[in-house]
């Protein structure tokens, strides 16, 4: 028997035309008591990164949105092979507990 197909999450949203779609290659996250900041933005040889979009949300909507990237990134390993990340990246990003 087949699996049950989902709807893709856009079959789902309500998005009014003219929703601004972004690329992005850079993020960096503030965290406070009550909110938390991301700064979305692409990255640019010899200069700061360019912020395209800045997002704000609950630390708890902050958790939802973690478990549900890693819930995706987990089935595109398991559906195409492991994504490798440089060992530095790991130390850059003081995400040593990661390799």
């Amino acid at each position: 028997m087949a699996a049950m197909q989902r709807k893709r999450p856009e079959e789902e949203l309500e998005i009014p035309e003219g929703t601004p779609e972004v690329y992005i290659d850079s993020l960096n996250v503030g965290t406070q008591l009550y909110g938390c900041t991301m700064w979305l933005g692409t990255l640019r040889q010899g200069q700061p990164p360019l912020v395209k979009v800045i997002v704000k949300m609950s630390p708890p909507m902050a958790k939802v949105m973690t478990l549900i990237l890693s819930k995706h990134v987990r089935q595109y390993e398991q559906d195409t092979g492991a994504i490798n990340l440089p060992k530095d990246l790991y130390h850059h990003l003081g995400l040593e507990e990661h390799i």
